[in-house]
């Protein structure tokens, strides 16, 4: 980051997909979609968007990071190209940028520790904040995170449904235990998706899939996820899994297989939502 932004307060964070099938709040990956924050001190809060002014109340995750990080109101300039509840880590891309930009509005240059304790604590789950923060694909234990390897053969291909799916209600939609035995397989799941995203190799991946923690209690959500995912399969993805909470989908292809994963899910989506080939972001906030 420039001297410059330092200055102005600025700040931006990838959009990011948790879970990636089997890692229930343990996984997730940085994409190369960014939400912007521009951060300057301020007599009260004001945060505007889409050319709209308001003024959050206390309770707003933004206004607590942000009160976290600086401890006083600030003015919050958000731009973003990420889709709203759509599971790609909206919500902790504006709130790593704004602790950010807030703490560069200061003169100080954030520690990213500190950015990922400060969101992480709010969120009640670490995966997509380490994403924003560190970037690449990264897990998590705790305050612990590690960053993984993805080959480089493999393109991201994410199919955007219209519809929303608020976090807070895919959360409601899980059990409160799952059985030993389920457990045991996600496991097994979670260590073969990460050594397939480490190698590219089909076998691998294709052993990872079938969640039960959260994908198959999830299902009745939105059936149009499970359908993105079945067309991808089919096209030749060699993974797919819900995105976050949903409803986008995510898939894994080759550059021999992207284009017909591309198409297979564009056609799952008829005239609505969107289909993006991601980069992964290998820098988080910057």
């Amino acid at each position: 980051m420039s001297a410059s932004s330092l200055e102005r307060g600025v700040a931006s964070a990838p959009a990011s997909s948790g879970n990636l099938g089997p890692g229930f709040d343990v996984l997730a990956l940085a994409l190369e979609l960014r939400c912007r924050v521009t951060a300057s001190p301020a007599a009260a809060w004001e945060i505007v968007e889409d050319a709209t002014v308001h003024s959050p109340t206390e309770d707003d995750m933004v206004v607590r990071a942000v009160e976290a990080a600086v401890g006083r109101p600030m003015r919050l300039e958000i731009a973003s190209d990420i889709p709203i509840s759509r599971g790609l880590g909206s919500s902790s891309a504006v709130t790593v940028a704004a602790a950010a930009a807030a703490f560069r509005a200061t003169g100080v240059e954030p520690d990213p520790r500190r950015l990922f304790e400060i969101v992480a604590e709010l969120e009640g789950h670490g995966d997509n904040s380490a994403a924003a923060v560190y970037g690449g694909l990264v897990a998590v234990a705790g305050s612990a995170v590690c960053r993984l390897d993805v080959d480089a053969d493999l393109h991201v291909v994410v199919g955007i449904p219209e519809a929303t799916l608020p976090t807070e209600k895919a959360r409601r939609a899980l059990p409160a235990f799952v059985e030993l035995m389920a457990a045991s397989r996600n496991l097994a799941r979670v260590v073969f998706l990460v050594e397939g995203l480490r190698t590219a190799d089909r076998a691998l991946l294709a052993a990872a899939g079938g969640d039960e923690l959260h994908e198959r209690p999830r299902a009745h959500l939105s059936p149009l996820t499970g359908e993105l995912m079945a067309a991808a399969l089919g096209a030749g993805a060699l993974h797919a899994a819900w995105s976050g909470a949903g409803p986008s989908a995510l898939a894994f292809a080759t550059a021999s297989t992207c284009d017909a994963v591309q198409g297979a899910l564009a056609a799952a989506l008829g005239a609505g939502g969107q289909v993006r080939c991601l980069d992964v972001a290998t820098v988080g906030v910057r």
